[in-house]
């Protein structure tokens, strides 16, 4: 009883998470990967509640309709991922990956012509005349699941890396709860693939629409339509840098940048730095920064690694730091605690804070500035 409570559980909620996503306003891509997402999921679990409770006898059509959906999950997983992690608006190639959940979908249509009769006989006996169908659906089903699984951990894992070279503030876009329920899936898929248990992947199913359906909807997009690198404008350089320390001159080898426009881009950055202060803004990207030097961002980019020698993270929280220290010692600003002052310095969390402060000072805040007051 529980376990059925838990199925229609999952269905309700994920049907109601899909009817927000749809006439929520202002929908992207992700939006739409999202709530297509959660209706597929709760096509698979009713159809684990169908057989677990012997009702696909009564309900042959559902049951059959259903049975293609987990082909769905995987690639919506990934599709998902990748729209919330990256920049690109929805691509036709993309409905490559529908591909397997139509031709099995097809491949059950005559089933559909049968009378009731002879639905319910081909149920009873196993879906006798279609162990062929089955079978390439019960494959399909565990390779995409797997498959898609890991490419989205791969995605995500990419684009982790490449965070502090985009963002200066990057505690709210870790996108942890996501990563924690890829990994969840890729590891009951793969206990799947040595217990076959239908169950399983339905009750997986249920916990990942309540978890996903909750973060989901709560997580706001990482990339917004200003913030998109500008298509128009092609260089050879890494649309991603890579730290200092792997080697810059093999990195920018096949850069088509001149040092004198190197340098001109690194004195603007200066300029900007020391003029406007835009490090001050807690949500400063790359791309906005390169809007106020003046260029794109892979130039701004690699001007940051060969003559700061450092990240674009590092760079503004650095100049987040030394503004702190400049603002801490003014009288007017005793009466404002640590913490408030960071997060006028553009800092959004005391953790931010306090790890990029230790970093560039090798201190605490208290210890440092007990250390200045020290004769």
């Amino acid at each position: 009883m529980i376990m059925s409570y838990l199925f229609i559980s999952g269905i309700a909620i994920a049907l109601f998470l899909f009817a927000v996503l749809i006439t929520k306003r202002g929908k992207d891509v992700s939006d739409y990967m999202l709530a297509f997402l959660l209706l597929f999921l709760a096509q698979t679990i009713l159809t684990t509640f169908l057989i677990s409770y012997q009702r696909y006898v009564r309900y042959p059509d559902a049951f059959v309709f259903c049975f293609a959906s987990p082909l769905m999950v995987g690639p919506l997983l990934f599709l998902y991922t990748r729209y919330q992690t990256t920049y690109p608006r929805f691509q036709r190639k993309d409905l490559f990956h529908v591909l397997p959940y139509i031709v099995i979908s097809l491949l059950y249509l005559p089933f559909y012509a049968l009378p009731f009769s002879e639905k319910v006989a081909i149920m009873k006996e196993e879906g006798k005349g279609y162990e062929l169908v089955n079978l390439l659906r019960v494959v399909s089903v565990y390779a995409s699941g797997v498959t898609y699984s890991g490419l989205s951990l791969w995605l995500l894992i990419r684009f982790r890396k490449k965070l502090k070279h985009e963002f200066s503030n990057t505690e709210k876009i870790q996108f942890n709860w996501l990563l924690f329920l890829i990994l969840g899936m890729l590891t009951i898929w793969i206990i799947v693939l040595f217990m076959e248990d239908d169950r399983l992947i339905s009750l997986a199913s249920t916990f990942f629409v309540i978890l996903l359906g909750y973060f989901g909807l709560t997580q706001v997009n990482v990339f917004s339509k200003k913030s998109a690198l500008p298509a128009e404008e092609e260089i050879s350089v890494e649309a991603q840098a890579l730290p200092a320390e792997e080697g810059l001159q093999a990195k920018y080898q096949n850069s088509t940048l001149s040092e004198k426009e190197l340098v001109q881009i690194h004195e603007q950055l200066k300029r900007v730095l020391q003029n406007e202060k835009p490090y001050l803004n807690p949500d400063l990207t790359l791309t906005e920064l390169a809007g106020l030097v003046n260029t794109h961002p892979n130039k701004l980019s690699q001007a940051i690694n060969q003559y700061e020698q450092k990240s674009f993270y590092d760079l503004i929280n650095e100049m987040r730091i030394r503004e702190f220290l400049h603002r801490v010692v003014q009288p007017e600003n005793k009466k404002y605690t640590f913490i408030s002052l960071a997060y006028d310095c553009g800092f959004n969390s005391k953790a931010s804070f306090n790890r990029n402060f230790k970093k560039y000072t090798d201190k605490t805040p208290s210890d440092y500035l007990k250390g200045q007051q020290t004769p």
